[in-house]
């Protein structure tokens, strides 16, 4: 009787050796991990990852703070438009702290190392920022992150920390002197039923998130954890990697396989017919080699808009030129097998002898390569996405959009920005490499010899 080795099958030998890989198994449960972490991030992700909260800015991982929005409406007889509820909340309670006095604008701006402070009109001489804090005023009229601690003076340098970096032109808005005030809420269904604020009953309240001090539903506080901090936008960070990541992985699937299609099909075809045709398919690859793809990439996505499809057919054409090499080399040394002549003399199709004895021969390669791919298309993506073209998808960003912005907001104080979404990117690819490694080193039959 022989062995079980020399009776066991090459697939199951290629299955064995790729099992033995220690490496290449961890890469592929990494993969895997953060594959479904990413799928399921509707059911992982603290919040919504578009949610902005601009009075937050970003805030130091582990940051909790109410659960609210930047504007919390509460309208009697509509859905509370606020927090998130369990079901079955019956009260809610908000404390709030808000401005007794209307709120001013102050304009500054830095020429020549000195700061002009104006409100309106006015020229305003000094403002103090050490008892009543002020919001930045974004360029779409929200608030965003609060000044204080601070006293500028007209006509003298601004204390560290006014201007972010580049900036010339800020404006701030002072709310002025606040108190302490209660809304109360009667919930039913998720819908508000009755109003009342210090007791004083409403048909609607309006509620600035800055405002807010502590929610509460059935007596139990409503926060939100941020565990890796958020944007600048005040955006939870750890539900825009996982979102972000559903993108990155999507993009580097769809463009592999739309390269596997082409370059496949294209190689088979110009191995099986050999000869002229061969030459002149192969010369066509040297040519394109030569043309620098990703210029072309750019083009495509600046003339033709930034589009999911665009961008997985563009990336996809980049990479079969090496895929249609590799499969044309192993059809050619299958032609001369024996049940390809015997296909042939038989009588089988051209195509028929193609999609069934030659492309089925080259599966391990194919999966190699295809393997080795998705991390560099991933790469390219990123690539694109930092030099500002990117793709959204439901005002989502990518991984590498994400590294993008945190690079362009780093600052001492905000290293998380980047080495968050980086390290998500770089252990991703790093585990699809690995796993491409091995992959090529079990199907490699020179691998038995070692």
């Amino acid at each position: 009787m022989s062995d079980s080795g020399a009776s066991m099958s090459p697939g199951r030998e290629t299955l064995l050796r790729l099992l033995r890989n220690r490496l290449a198994m961890a890469g592929l449960v990494f993969a895997i991990l953060i594959s479904l972490a990413c799928i399921a991030a509707p059911l992982l992700a603290p919040c919504d990852p578009t949610l902005p909260r601009h009075w937050l800015s970003a805030k130091r991982p582990g940051f909790t703070h109410p659960d609210c929005r930047e504007v919390n409406e509460l309208v009697v007889g509509s859905r509370v438009e606020c927090c998130r509820l369990r079901d079955g909340t019956a009260q809610l309670t908000i404390q709030a702290s808000e401005s007794t006095d209307d709120p001013k604008t102050y304009r500054m701006v830095l020429r020549h190392g000195v700061v002009q402070i104006t409100s309106g009109a006015d020229r305003v001489e000094r403002l103090d920022l050490t008892q009543a804090p002020a919001s930045v005023v974004n360029v779409d009229g929200s608030l965003g992150a609060q000044r204080s601690g601070m006293i500028v003076v007209s006509g003298e340098a601004p204390p560290p920390g006014l201007f972010a970096a580049g900036e010339q032109v800020v404006q701030l808005r002072s709310a002025g002197i606040a108190s302490r005030v209660t809304y109360e809420a009667t919930v039913d269904g998720g819908n508000v039923r009755t109003l009342t604020r210090d007791g004083t009953t409403l048909d609607k309240a309006s509620i600035h998130g800055e405002d807010i001090e502590r929610i509460s539903g059935d007596g139990r506080e409503l926060t939100v954890r941020h565990p890796l901090g958020t944007d600048v936008q005040g955006r939870d960070l750890l539900s825009r990697i996982l979102f972000g990541g559903r993108i990155s992985l999507m993009v580097g699937a769809v463009a592999t396989l739309v390269s596997l299609l082409i370059g496949v099909l294209y190689g088979a075809v110009s191995g099986y017919a050999g000869r002229r045709t061969d030459r002149v398919m192969m010369a066509t690859i040297d040519v394109l080699y030569a043309i620098p793809f990703m210029f072309l990439v750019i083009l495509l996505l600046v003339y033709c808009g930034r589009n999911m499809l665009v961008l997985f057919v563009a990336l996809g054409a980049v990479q079969w030129l090496t895929m249609a090499r590799i499969v044309r080399g192993q059809v050619l040394s299958l032609t001369q097998c024996e049940f390809i002549l015997a296909a042939r003399s038989s009588g089988v199709g051209h195509w028929r002898i193609l999609t069934r004895h030659l492309i089925p021969n080259c599966i391990g390669p194919v999966i190699v390569y295809g393997t080795l791919t998705i991390p560099m298309v991933i790469m390219e993506e990123s690539f694109l996405a930092f030099i500002g073209l990117g793709v959204q998808q439901n005002g989502v960003d990518s991984w590498g959009a994400l590294i993008e912005q945190g690079h362009a907001n780093l600052t001492r104080d905000r290293t998380w920005l980047l080495i968050y979404p980086a390290s998500a990117m770089a252990l991703t690819l790093l585990a699809l490499n690995v796993l491409g490694d091995g992959l090529r080193d079990a199907v490699d039959p020179r691998m038995r010899d070692r």
